[in-house]
């Protein structure tokens, strides 16, 4: 690995999937999801769509703080609930 690339371990387990960032050229980003060893998405993003993303991200993770206040931390166990 490069120093233009980083690799995220993504999902509820440490081996769900990971985001994988690469600098193509110094204008252009590559963003690389797998997910179970499968690759869900490839995007390229220009430095104007990072700088949205970086924004949107840290958007979420405000919201996230927010709602964190509100609801008790999640303890790993599956929420789903069958249908009765």
């Amino acid at each position: 690995m490069t120093p233009a690339e980083i690799v995220l371990r993504v999902g509820r387990r440490a081996q769900d999937g990971a985001v994988e960032l690469s600098m193509l050229i110094p204008q252009l980003l590559m963003l690389r999801v797998t997910y179970g060893g499968e690759r869900a998405a490839t995007v390229q993003l220009t430095r104007e769509q990072v700088g949205e993303l970086r924004s949107a991200l840290g958007e979420i993770e405000r919201l996230m703080e927010q709602e964190q206040v509100q609801l008790e931390t999640w303890n790993g166990s599956e929420r789903r609930t069958s249908a009765a």
